[in-house]
């Protein structure tokens, strides 16, 4: 595991005080750049234009680029209208724009580009100040340090927007996008993409690093690359929200789609098709807190948890599809690597995840954690490991299990579950209204707890209860497949005559199944309950 520490360039603290000795001015009219050619839109008509603030348009004849040959230092509230035409360069050796303490700067269909400095490459916002960026394109720019495109500085009250917009092929040391230091941070509507983290440093947070509030929605990080959150980065003192939120084919050592130190929650989103050489193709949490409600978990590569990488302090997911993640490494963790601090997970899907690596253990879920791992209304189907435990690899405190389907999955050993602890230690897998099935080699090791109502084809030796249904010839099972739900999950229908039906215990089974169908009469064992009713779900008159 890697530890982050992080600090300032002294160049930042210089620019802090040079902003706490500025006052924003009241800002007149504005003005015009240019009279109607784009030679006429030059870095002094730029100057003159913004110099007392208020909205500044163009007027250049079409589209053009002006070449700044300095940063201009904003000290009163402005507009920049740019209508889709303009550009703004710093040829690779400035930076663009800098808000003093207390500015409003809203940039308005603007293009900002090519800038280049120690912190904040194309643009910079100081204590207090405020930003608006909407319907532009931030691309190509640079900072050695922090903030390829933007740097924005907490001091008091300070906030940042991101609307419609486009950040791209930027890179810094940290957060080569867009770094927070603290921000009330917003964006919407957005594309990071190609941004990375480069040169010397913790090389955090290739499309955007927050070390403050954050929330994100409808927005898409896709291609950016870092050593830490290839995506996004979210500090120890950050809470982040994502809602509606993409993380795609971004590329990393550790949290290829995103890392989490601090608390983040994730809604209504697609974690897919990224890659990490070490842990976490999709999430790497470390220290953190994660909510993950109905989003999907696909295609991720890690060398260690393929799709998700936990190691603190706790996760929750619910409603959520893991799903086709592979684990290259000889520790495994396919779907999931659950390595430390709590975590539930329930009415979720984890199948057609691989542990490839020589000795691979995992193919769904490997938990090597001190604290415990709870599953409810879960399916685990389809997952194969190289090493040992093809749905469930064990070796930690108590894993949980309640009205959990266990099929198809395949390992050397433990096809279902391979239990590694041995005696002596305080470790233990609990089963309750479980279905167990697709193999005659399904539980390997020996501390398993049946607390009842379970069913099991093949051998599952600690399914001893007067309750339990062991070795089955047949549990008469469907395929994986949709049965209906709110959120769109592939889940196991136990067939007509199954041994599964009406077979649980009501005392502990959930109110609703997987999809979320009330349970009828006595419940069924395992996660999806046979002849319930899906509640009708409603949609809006009006679809926005």
């Amino acid at each position: 595991m890697i530890k982050h520490g992080s600090g300032l360039f002294a160049g930042v603290v210089l620019l802090v005080l040079v902003f706490s000795q500025l006052t924003a001015q009241p800002a007149s009219a504005g003005g015009v750049v240019g009279t109607g050619t784009p030679a006429s839109c030059t870095e002094a008509a730029f100057d003159a234009a913004w110099a007392g603030g208020g909205v500044v348009t163009f007027n250049c004849g079409g589209a053009a680029t002006i070449i700044l040959t300095s940063q201009k230092s904003l000290v009163a509230d402005v507009t920049f209208n740019g209508a889709g035409l303009i550009t703004l360069s710093g040829n690779n050796l400035t930076r663009l724009l800098v808000a003093n303490g207390g500015v409003l700067l809203t940039l308005n269909n603007m293009t900002l580009t090519a800038g280049s400095t120690a912190v904040g490459g194309a643009l910079i916002e100081g204590t207090g100040a405020q930003i608006v960026v909407n319907g532009s394109r931030l691309t190509n720019s640079t900072a050695t340090d922090q903030g390829g495109a933007i740097y924005c500085y907490v001091g008091t009250g300070g906030t940042l927007a991101v609307n419609n917009s486009v950040i791209s092929g930027n890179s810094a040391a940290r957060g080569g996008g867009i770094y927070n230091d603290g921000c009330v941070m917003s964006v919407s509507n957005s594309l990071f993409s190609g941004n990375s983290t480069v040169g010397a440093g913790s090389q955090r947070g290739g499309g955007l690093y927050t070390d403050g509030p954050l929330t994100v929605t409808n927005s898409t990080f896709t291609n950016n690359s870092g050593f830490d959150g290839g995506g996004v980065y979210v500090s120890s003192n950050a809470v982040a929200t994502l809602s509606r939120v993409a993380l795609l084919a971004n590329s990393g050592s550790y949290g290829a789609g995103l890392e989490n130190s601090g608390t983040v929650t994730i809604t209504d989103s697609l974690i897919s098709g990224n890659t990490a050489l070490n842990d976490g193709g999709g999430i790497w949490n470390l220290d953190g807190r994660v909510v993950m409600r109905r989003t999907t978990v696909r295609d991720n590569r890690g060398s260690q948890g393929g799709g998700i990488n936990s190691y603190g302090n706790r996760v929750e997911l619910a409603d959520v599809n893991v799903s086709g993640n592979t684990a290259t490494g000889s520790t495994g963790g396919g779907g999931i690597y659950h390595g430390g601090g709590t975590m539930f997970i329930t009415n979720a899907t984890i199948s057609t995840n691989q542990a490839t690596g020589v000795g691979g253990n995992g193919g769904g879920i490997h938990q090597n954690s001190n604290d415990n791992l709870t599953l409810t209304n879960v399916t685990l189907s389809n997952n194969t490991a190289a090493g040992f435990g093809g749905g469930l690899y064990h070796l930690a405190r108590y894993a949980v299990l309640t009205n959990v389907t266990i099929g198809r999955n395949t390992a050397l050993a433990g096809d279902a579950i391979y239990e590694a602890s041995v005696s002596g230690d305080p470790n233990v897998v609990q089963v309750k209204n479980t279905a167990i099935f697709g193999s005659a080699n399904n539980c390997d090791g020996s501390l398993f707890v049946s607390l009842g109502h379970n069913v099991s084809q093949g051998t599952c030796a600690s399914l001893v209860a007067a309750t339990d249904q062991p070795n089955v010839p047949a549990v008469q099972m469907g395929a994986l497949t949709n049965n209906g739900g709110a959120f769109a999950m592939l889940t196991i229908m136990p067939l007509p005559g199954s041994p599964v039906i009406n077979a649980g215990d009501p005392a502990a089974c959930p109110t609703l199944d997987q999809r979320g169908a009330a349970r009828v009469g006595t419940c069924d064992v395992g996660a999806v309950e046979f002849g319930a009713v899906l509640p009708r779900l409603y949609l809006p008159l009006l679809v926005r």
